[in-house]
């Protein structure tokens, strides 16, 4: 956390003093700090930290297509993006980077995902043009724009909206400026907890651990469907409840996760009070630093409630809403009066 306010406050003063700070990879010195896209993801990381007005993502097209528009000339632009996930569904970014670059859309949209979560208008445009990013930011900073207001030729883009209500700095530290350095599997218990009731990450709704890391370090919180839908055998389960597994099918192979947050005890500390309740840690560890494993405060959750809903309809979640279905409701007895 001190190094991440450190850089903050050395871009504050180097802009407040009117300078231009460059940000790069360190790959002049060491060949092996190269990622894939690292500088898409370390711009955006960047932007956030500045809080920046725009990030801009300069490539070798105008803007995104629907398809190939040299292949396919009923390719549309898309010029106004809200929801990420829904355009990764409906546009092909898997084309690689050009051969001066490591990036590629993909990365890209990696990049403004990160961004616009800080609150940073994020475009992508075309690189070897750099008078539009002039007329872009004249274009989107007028007031009688709006979203329906067609993009003139000279200010083509794709603009990703920034979040009305961006995460804080703190949680968005936690989830974008720090390396995760391991994963904590948990119960579907503690996935509705966490996503539904907020709360904090005890050490009874933990699986297991993956990854060696110590205490006030990142690590994801992910949930296995797989394992808890084939709990006690499909033969177990009703008709109703196996139409419910077969909706969730293409899903189950797949982890999904549920948020990101900062542990109170190391990877080896947690293996051994996983499903325990917290006062049993000091017979245990032999100390109790903290009651959780991970504080509310410290957690960023990223699950959408469409996932949390369609997942967690597990053979345990169902059996126990079927068993309140069929309780009979109670009548109550008329009063008898003395005789």
């Amino acid at each position: 956390r001190t190094q991440y306010l450190n850089a903050c406050n050395t871009f504050e003063a180097a802009l407040e003093m009117g300078t231009v700070p460059i940000v790069n990879e360190n790959d002049t010195v060491s060949l092996g700090e190269i990622r894939f896209g690292d500088n898409d993801t370390l711009s955006a990381i960047t932007a956030g930290m500045v809080h920046a007005d725009f990030l801009f993502l300069l490539t070798d097209v105008d803007c995104l297509y629907t398809d190939n528009p040299r292949i396919n000339p009923a390719a549309k632009p898309v010029t106004n993006v809200t929801d990420i996930s829904a355009l990764r569904d409906a546009v092909d970014v898997s084309t690689a980077g050009s051969a001066v670059g490591t990036g590629g859309m993909a990365t890209k949209l990696i990049a403004a995902e990160l961004a616009t979560a800080a609150g940073v208008s994020t475009i992508i445009t075309r690189g070897s043009t750099p008078q539009k990013v002039l007329d872009i930011i004249e274009h989107f900073t007028n007031p009688d724009v709006t979203d329906e207001t067609p993009v003139p030729t000279n200010a083509l883009c794709t603009r990703f909206v920034a979040k009305r209500r961006p995460m804080i700095d703190r949680k968005w530290w936690i989830m974008h400026g720090m390396y995760c350095a391991g994963t904590i599997y948990v119960d579907p218990g503690a996935v509705v907890a966490l996503a539904k009731f907020k709360k904090s990450l005890f050490a009874a709704g933990i699986k297991r651990v993956e990854g060696a890391f110590s205490s006030n370090q990142a690590v994801r919180i992910v949930y296995e469907p797989e394992r808890e839908v084939h709990h006690g055998g499909s033969d177990s389960l009703t008709a109703e409840e196996a139409r419910v597994m077969s909706a969730v099918a293409p899903i189950k192979s797949d982890v999904i996760v549920i948020g990101q947050g900062l542990v109170n005890y190391t990877s080896a500390e947690i293996n051994r009070i996983r499903g325990c309740h917290s006062s049993e840690f000091e017979a245990i560890l032999g100390y109790c630093d903290a009651d959780n494993v991970i504080n509310r405060g410290n957690m960023v959750i990223t699950i959408k409630p469409d996932v949390l809903d369609d997942v967690f309809v597990t053979h345990t979640h169902k059996t126990k809403i079927r068993a309140e279905q069929r309780a009979p409701v109670p009548i109550k007895s008329p009063s008898l009066s003395a005789i």
